[in-house]
């Protein structure tokens, strides 16, 4: 029953990761004037490859995006690095976040990224956050990202999904396996 469970929680924190992914341009993503091609992005100004995006309650991710990658296998009781990104897409007066992790998962360090002023558009700003498993399960680190413009300010939380292992790398406790010779009955 463990592992069925086990594997259900899986599922479901894989299909809210690929649930963001693919999504058309929301209405206000920039748009280009001429319809030709973007250049490419300079180097300094990419995201790694193995960052993913983060779940973005509002689905709206034209403003502005988190991307993460944790940096090993999350483990109870082993800390575990995790790099975010957010990305501006649009010019704004500033930007700041902050991280909050609870029930079962603590925040060592990192839990706000301090205010950015005038942060360029697709500029990627980096940020890392320590985390502290306490026991195994599915969690959340909620990212919420404050954006100042001449709209105003402007609130956005983003979901992190860290699916804990038990301590060790163990797999979970099976029942044993019937025996391979069975003893005679008589």
């Amino acid at each position: 029953m463990r592992s069925s469970l086990r594997c259900w929680a899986a599922a479901c924190a894989a299909g809210m990761l690929l649930a963001g992914c693919g999504d058309s341009p929301s209405p206000d993503a920039p748009a280009s004037a001429t319809g030709a091609p973007k250049a490419p992005k300079p180097a300094a100004n990419r995201l790694p490859p193995e960052m993913v995006a983060a779940v973005s309650a509002a689905r709206n991710t034209g403003i502005v995006s988190v991307h993460f990658v944790l940096n090993g296998i999350p483990t109870v009781g082993k800390a575990l690095p995790v790099d975010i990104a957010i990305v501006p897409h649009r010019p704004m007066a500033s930007i700041v976040a902050h991280f909050d992790a609870r029930d079962g998962l603590a925040l060592a360090t990192g839990e706000s990224m301090e205010r950015q002023a005038d942060p360029v558009p697709e500029k990627v700003l980096k940020h890392q956050l320590v985390l502290l498993p306490g026991k195994e399960g599915v969690f959340m680190v909620t990212a919420l990202v404050e954006t100042e413009t001449e709209e105003g300010m402007l609130s956005r939380i983003y979901s992190i999904p860290v699916i804990v292992g038990p301590p060790g790398g163990a797999p979970a406790a099976t029942p044993p396996a019937p025996p391979a010779n069975p003893p005679p009955s008589g």
